[in-house]
């Protein structure tokens, strides 16, 4: 048995799965719980130890599951707080320190990799995964196991919050601005003319699959293969945007947890949708934790 915790920006996650008859990966369990390393986020921010102790607590608790569980391998990996903060690496090293498990903290483009792998696995189609997080917005195009271009942006759920004002139009409006610009600076535009299939993964897309279905309850079996179209962004969008926190807090689908970051998430998603003049993006629960299951014997290579 293998578990993979993903010290993510906004929350820790934990995937535990082991491997089948045919040796493909069986899923056995999946956990989350909201720490928000990236409290306060900026590109020169450093992460404070409020935000260290809540995710340590997390790191320990899933540490101690796994080992209770059974899991032989347990890695860990660091994502867009870990690699822009300054203190991203002594951070690295209190983990390891603390519960004996080592953290990859991964570059942007492996980051957009292995969300590659998780979601598209072997399509058999020309596709783009997107992958909004809370530090930061990754997009991999590929074929198959066959990786073209990628690319991570500074766009993130929770950096984006910090950086613009999301209660207002005007912020929003700035935002979705900054998003073109730095969808412009890149290239990208070119490899995405064959691209046949979006799928979208993170908690902004699975949250708003599960929004958009009223769910009481996450059910990743119905947020498996949703499909999102532009007039749905737009239409939870305006919703969003006129509600209070409270009522956010209380929004069927949405966690208590996301109800601050999750406009700047969805602006994000709404922007490239737009710039790349998208007809629909397909929701996936398999993401970033499931690229990483192989991450030990898999690489990218550079491009």
């Amino acid at each position: 048995m293998r578990a993979i915790i993903d010290i993510g920006t906004n929350s820790v996650r934990l995937l535990m799965a082991e491997k089948d008859e045919k040796g493909e990966w069986k899923i056995l369990r999946k956990e989350l719980r909201s720490t928000r390393l990236g409290e306060g986020m900026t590109d020169k921010a450093t992460i404070g130890q409020g935000a260290k102790e809540r995710t340590l607590s997390a790191v320990g608790e899933f540490t101690a599951m796994a080992k209770l569980e059974g899991a032989k391998d347990i890695f860990a990996y660091g994502t867009s707080i870990m690699r822009d903060a300054s203190n991203g690496e002594e951070f690295a090293d209190e983990v390891t320190a603390a519960f004996g498990v080592p953290v990859r903290i991964l570059s942007g483009k492996e980051e957009a990799y292995y969300s590659y792998i998780g979601a598209a696995g072997t399509s058999g189609v020309i596709t783009s995964v997107v992958d909004i997080g809370g530090g930061s917005t990754e997009i991999c195009v590929g074929f198959g196991t066959d990786v073209g271009a990628r690319h991570s942006f500074r766009l993130g759920c929770v950096r984006c919050s910090k950086q613009f004002d999301t209660t207002t139009a005007r912020g929003r409006g700035e935002l979705k601005k900054y998003c073109f610009t730095l969808f412009r600076e890149t290239d990208l535009m070119e490899s995405m003319r064959n691209v046949k299939r979006w799928i979208g993964v993170g908690g902004t897309v699975t949250s708003l699959a599960s929004m958009l279905q009223e769910l009481e309850v996450y059910d990743s079996s119905k947020v498996q293969d949703y499909v999102i179209h532009p007039a749905d962004v737009s239409e939870i969008l305006e919703k969003l945007s006129q509600m209070s926190y409270d009522d956010k807090c209380h929004m069927k689908g949405l966690l208590p947890s996301r109800a601050d970051i999750i406009v700047a998430g969805v602006v994000i998603l709404d922007s490239l949708m737009e710039y790349f003049a998208l007809s629909e993006i397909t929701v996936s629960d398999r993401d970033l934790s499931e690229g990483l299951l192989d991450a030990d014997v898999i690489s990218p290579t550079e491009k």
